[in-house]
């Protein structure tokens, strides 16, 4: 036989082979895709011993072993560069429309399992991520500042009771930057262990602003002795530990699921329409084309006309501002700072222009952050 025959007995062979590649190649891509999904290793070496053995069986001369070994590595070596590049495409996943959130990252809250932190990071960044509890909101920054953590969740304000100012003033310390923010319902339950009535409380554990949005209810039982606690969910957990009858907390109803405790009293909040903001921290300022929602803190002289001349320039530059709230310099006595929150993008012109000038104008000035608004809560 000629070569020109052999060489057709190739194409042939090789016409089946590119048709079993490209099988095998999409095989590999359903692969990536389950292993990206569940946080599994690209490489499995019992896994590629194990295939070379069978494959190694499967020969009908025993002289093609060492070429055949060398076939099926590089297949192998194939499917592993693929499954590679896609796991590293899907790093970045789009999540709620136009969020986009990191997978394999860690996240840090304030609280334990069960607290609306928890339940905002959640609702912001989905089930699957991994996530750090900590005691107080400065634990979470300094998580943060030493690279334990990716990302931190901490409530911002709350519709009803006003700002929580000590995270304010703890982006001021720490100097991190706002990437987003997540608005949750917040219903406030009274809680208690198993078997416990109304008549039996005597003392009630919470975080102040769960005391605060329940007012009118514990006006009505002014004889429960009122305990400040870190947090709504560790109240609950407190209370679950104690397991005494005499004490209750006011948390949510999924921490009175957790935590194995019986719901006293629904929904005791005085406002039906309590929602909670939280912001996204991060140590590096992230922003695109889609955000459009912009915070900036800046100092504040205690001098006649100071904030007028300052926030003047949001108007001249026809800039929506959508809140103000003054807090105590750390460096000087009576002395402000102002956090401004405002419609835009740093992008666009107006918004620059406007920054510029305020920047200008003031002793201290810095952007902390251009993020994604989220829909429906200001």
């Amino acid at each position: 036989m000629d070569l020109s025959h052999y060489r057709s007995e190739i194409d042939t062979i090789d016409k089946e082979l590119i048709k079993l590649f490209e099988r095998r190649i999409e095989i590999s891509k359903n692969i990536a895709k389950y292993k990206s999904e569940n946080n599994m290793q690209i490489f499995d070496e019992s896994r590629e011993k194990e295939v070379i053995e069978k494959n190694l069986k499967r020969l009908s001369k025993k002289e093609y072993e060492k070429v055949t070994k060398l076939f099926i590595r590089t297949l192998m070596d194939l499917s592993k560069s693929l499954q590679e590049e896609i796991v590293s495409k899907e790093e970045m996943v789009v999540h709620k429309g136009n969020y986009k959130i990191e997978k394999n990252i860690k996240i840090g809250y304030q609280g334990v399992k069960g607290s609306f932190s928890e339940e905002a990071m959640i609702e912001y960044f989905g089930e699957n991520q991994k996530s750090i509890n900590y005691e107080k909101f400065e634990d979470v920054f300094i998580a943060l500042q030493n690279d334990e953590i990716d990302y931190g969740i901490l409530p911002f304000e709350n519709s009803c009771t006003g700002a929580i100012t000590s995270v304010y003033d703890l982006l001021s310390k720490y100097g991190f930057y706002i990437v987003g923010e997540e608005s949750i319902k917040i219903n406030q339950n009274l809680i208690g262990v198993k078997g416990a009535k109304i008549e039996d409380i005597k003392e009630v554990y919470s975080h102040p602003q769960g005391f605060e949005q329940s007012r009118e209810f514990l006006k009505e039982h002014d004889d429960f002795k009122l305990i400040y606690f870190y947090n709504t969910a560790i109240s609950a957990k407190h209370i679950s530990s104690l397991n005494d009858k005499s004490k209750a907390a006011i948390s949510s109803c999924r921490a009175a699921k957790i935590y194995d405790l019986d719901i006293l009293e629904k929904n005791i909040n005085d406002n039906e329409n309590n929602h909670t903001k939280f912001v996204i921290i991060s140590k590096h300022l992230e922003t695109s084309k889609d955000c459009n929602k912009v915070t900036v803190i800046f100092s504040l002289d205690n001098k006649a006309g100071t904030l007028y001349n300052l926030l003047s320039h949001f108007a001249k530059n026809n800039i929506n501002m959508i809140k103000i709230e003054s807090r105590p310099s750390n460096s000087k006595l009576y002395e402000y700072v102002l956090y401004v929150d405002f419609e835009g993008n740093i992008e666009d012109d107006n918004v620059r222009g406007a920054i510029s000038l305020i920047q200008d104008k003031s002793q201290f000035f810095k952007l902390l952050g251009c993020y994604k608004k989220k829909e429906g809560y200001k």
